[in-house]
């Protein structure tokens, strides 16, 4: 769904990271650099000892709290957000929103929604644009793009 270049020198990130694994594989696959929000904190410790295992702990961090909250804490923009919470948590627009704020959606940047089928996200969150849905047995995943193109960022900065 990256195309060719697949994660090579994106800046990811992952929400309600868990084991962490889409964002060690992002990294894996050539991402510059990617943070991880987790609640749990024995989650937070083996995604740690993980990124330590694959020698990839200079290119991770891991932030430990409510997503709601940590996002609020980060600095820069990221490229390719993952959000899989617990089907039961669906707090997506709250959470987009204070990510929106944050400054934290890069232009061009791509999300990845994991959530329940029976849950119905809008055509749009705060600073992106629902671009596809896809259904896997009980789960689905919805990609939103940037709703700022890069185009207008390259615009901005003279084109360099």
């Amino acid at each position: 769904m990256l195309g060719p270049a697949g994660p090579s020198g994106l800046r990811v990130l992952d929400i309600y990271a868990g084991t962490g694994a889409l964002g060690i594989e992002a990294l894996q696959r050539g991402a510059e650099m990617a943070v991880f929000i987790e609640q749990n904190a024995r989650r937070c410790d083996d995604i740690k000892k993980t990124l330590e295992r694959h020698r990839l702990a200079m290119q991770g961090s891991v932030q430990r709290g409510s997503a709601l909250k940590a996002v609020g804490r980060l600095k820069g923009e990221f490229d390719l957000i993952f959000a899989d919470p617990p089907y039961d948590l669906v707090e997506f627009e709250g959470l987009f929103e204070r990510v929106e704020d944050a400054g934290l959606i890069a232009p061009g940047a791509i999300a990845f929604l994991e959530h329940s089928k029976m849950t119905e996200l809008p055509d749009s969150l705060p600073g992106l644009t629902l671009s596809t849905h896809r259904l896997y047995g009980d789960t689905a995943v919805s990609v939103y793009k940037s709703s700022q193109k890069l185009v207008a960022a390259s615009q901005q900065s003279g084109g360099e």
